[in-house]
């Protein structure tokens, strides 16, 4: 966690974050156990969740759920050709037909921030978290994120990325523009080794209207599953994305 990040409004983001991985309800001492945070100052916050109207309580199991006001809370930002409730299905779809971890990512500053995973069902297989950052230049989901970009943009977010980092994790731009053009004409990135040994992850975007920030999905996996299945999974994500969107 940043550690400037003001701790009780990264706490709200987490209690929510917690609830929209376990999909069920759940009480104070699951919150706190599962955060490490201490129990009282995590019922205080439920509690005045419950009195901003994010969470319902429920007095018989003592336990919290969030409210419909959270499910409406982003209604206005995405003007996307399919509901909330068609995204969800897409998701669960590509991740029954692969077995893979199934994330949906958007960009954050200089990352690809995952905004939904699916974990897979495959006994080998990538486990990731919701709220998880990538680097934005170099992995499968940002990369893809990107190439919706014009070159004076990216220029600009590589010399940011390049000034902020370490020699060893500075990347050529040049490069860049060249792995960007190629991803451009297969409509897909994958990267593999790039942020976790041994796993990578094959992403492409999802239409979006004009004007609306650009979204990526990707499948996430062990390298040489990705590299042995890759042309399976990219079909497979083109056909789902079809089947959910009409495009």
């Amino acid at each position: 966690m940043d550690k400037n990040l003001v701790k009780s409004a990264a706490r709200v983001i987490q209690v929510l974050e917690f609830f929209d991985q376990i999909k069920r309800p759940a009480t104070v001492a699951e919150v706190a156990d599962h955060h490490e945070w201490p129990h009282s100052s995590t019922s205080v916050l439920m509690r005045n969740l419950v009195a901003l109207g994010y969470l319902h309580y429920d007095a018989g199991p003592r336990t919290y759920v969030p409210s419909m006001r959270v499910a409406l809370l982003g209604d206005w930002l995405e003007n996307l050709p399919f509901s909330n409730s068609e995204l969800t299905q897409l998701l669960q779809q590509l991740n029954r037909e692969t077995s893979e971890t199934i994330v949906l990512a958007a960009q954050n500053g200089l990352q690809a921030q995952y905004l939904r995973v699916l974990q897979g069902t495959n006994v080998l297989r990538m486990h990731l978290h919701l709220g998880t950052l990538r680097p934005l230049l170099n992995s499968g989901t940002g990369r893809m994120l990107i190439t919706t970009m014009d070159d004076a943009t990216i220029r600009k977010l590589a010399h940011k990325h390049n000034a902020l980092s370490e020699p060893d994790r500075r990347i050529d731009v040049e490069q860049l523009f060249k792995r960007l053009q190629t991803d451009r004409e297969k409509g897909y990135a994958m990267s593999i080794h790039q942020v976790t040994p041994y796993s990578g992850i094959i992403a492409t975007l999802l239409p979006t209207p004009p004007g609306q920030r650009p979204l990526a999905i990707g499948i996430a996996a062990l390298s040489q599953q990705l590299i042995s299945e890759e042309q399976h999974y990219v079909n497979t994500m083109r056909q789902t994305i079809r089947r959910f969107t009409n495009t």
